[in-house]
């Protein structure tokens, strides 16, 4: 009934000249869809493990050693973490410095070993001697379990979840267990998109494991969202429309129907887009760069994303857009607020209390951080380190180009092992 529905709809949307194609009318045009197709939700993606390989064997794949370990957070979710102990060559070498990648939105671990053992992230780090930590936030392909609550089900409190939460227990939580395992007193960082903004929050909560961190890389750093060009700002504006096409969107988990995954590729996805990415709802939000897109890596990527989140964690980033400020969920009720903030209220997350040593990647074309938010974050950071401070030079660097880009050692990678070395040789936090 609910496939047939989803069909249903997409006639609806194509047999209607001028539907979605107008982002001022386009609001209206899904509310009154609403009313004609009252649907729970409409999963435009499979919600269960979508990858053609998990990270681990991914890894094994490439020749590398694999492990999963697995950390519990405080708050009951179980999360997976992948781990490459070395390099093909280096097997000897003892007392590695560790370090950890945590990924951004929708996507997962598998974002720094999808590409070949030259430009993914994870195996250059490994063969440059460290021994690699990649995480998973809760929800996603791996972290899918929890000591109480079912995923399957959409609103028993699985779902309840923002980056806040990221923030306040995912991170400390991993990085607990990565040091618990080695023995190492301190790591290195590497975050991207969602990994950053849960890194900079996590320092209202626990400013002991931000003492732990030598150095921080923050890949394309969202803080402030105010001038996002992102859909998800287009999704800020729905207002009051907004709970009458919530479950376009996806109720608890982020499943966007098919009528709303159409509507965004009208507005947002040009026709000369390569195939596949205007049916991904990762690079419908976070947008593409054509010139740098590596087309024979795309059918693996398209595979491995959208990895999972919840609905309220795009909706957080879209009350960011409408405050332009840098702050906790709001949950819309003194009950539920006080239920994940605790008696003091929404939390105001300040850039200047980010106290670890940074190194900040940015670019030009970046959907999620527009340079001006970029700026504006670049500009509270108290702990730039001197020369780490790295504006991509290819004016169409885009947001997921951080991960997949044709020329990332060029203009990332080549940078980010640079500035690793340099802060293992002294310690930059002095």
């Amino acid at each position: 009934v609910i496939r047939c529905i989803a069909l249903l709809s997409l006639a609806f949307a194509v047999s209607h000249a001028g539907f979605c194609d107008n982002k001022k009318t386009a609001l209206e045009d899904l509310a009154r869809a609403s009313k004609r197709l009252p649907v729970t939700s409409v999963a435009a993606s499979n919600p269960n493990l979508r990858n053609n390989l998990p990270t681990d064997e991914l890894i094994r794949s490439r020749g590398y050693p694999a492990e999963t370990h697995y950390a519990t957070t405080e708050d009951g979710y179980i999360l997976a973490i992948h781990r490459i102990p070395h390099g093909i060559n280096n097997k000897e070498k003892e007392d590695r410095p560790v370090v950890f990648l945590q990924h951004g939105l929708l996507c997962s671990s598998s974002d720094w070993v999808i590409a070949d053992s030259t430009k993914g992230l994870g195996y250059i780090l490994a063969d440059e001697g460290y021994d690699v930590w990649m995480g998973n936030y809760r929800g996603n392909s791996y972290s899918r379990n929890h000591t109480f609550f079912d995923p399957s089900e959409q609103t028993a409190g699985f779902w309840d979840f923002t980056w806040d939460e990221m923030a306040k227990y995912d991170i400390p939580t991993q990085i607990e267990k990565v040091l618990e395992v080695t023995g190492a007193s301190e790591l290195q960082y590497v975050g991207h998109s969602m990994g950053t903004t849960a890194f900079m929050a996590m320092h209202h909560y626990r400013t002991d494991i931000a003492q732990k961190i030598r150095l921080a890389h923050l890949l394309s750093p969202v803080a402030y969202v105010g001038h996002m060009d992102s859909p998800i700002g287009w999704i800020a504006g729905f207002g009051d429309l907004l709970n009458t096409i919530l479950h376009f969107l996806g109720i608890g988990e982020f499943l966007p129907s098919n009528l709303f995954m159409d509507c965004l590729a009208s507005l947002f996805c040009h026709e000369g887009a390569t195939q596949g990415i205007c049916t991904n709802i990762l690079f419908l939000l976070c947008g593409y760069d054509e010139p740098q897109m590596n087309k024979t890596l795309l059918p693996d990527i398209l595979h491995h994303t959208p990895a999972g989140a919840s609905t309220t964690t795009v909706l957080h980033y879209a009350q960011e857009v409408i405050s332009n400020g840098f702050h906790g969920y709001d949950w819309g009720n003194k009950g539920d607020n006080f239920d994940h903030h605790g008696p003091d209220g929404i939390p105001t997350y300040n850039v200047a209390d980010v106290t670890t040593p940074v190194a900040v990647y940015w670019g030009q074309n970046d959907w999620l951080a527009n340079s001006e938010d970029v700026l504006k974050t670049v500009a509270q950071l108290p702990k730039i380190v001197p020369g780490m401070l790295h504006m991509v030079e290819f004016e169409l660097w885009n947001h997921l180009d951080f991960l997949w880009a044709i020329d990332i050692n060029k203009y990332v990678h080549n940078d980010v092992v640079a500035n690793m070395a340099k802060c293992w040789e002294q310690d930059c936090r002095l």
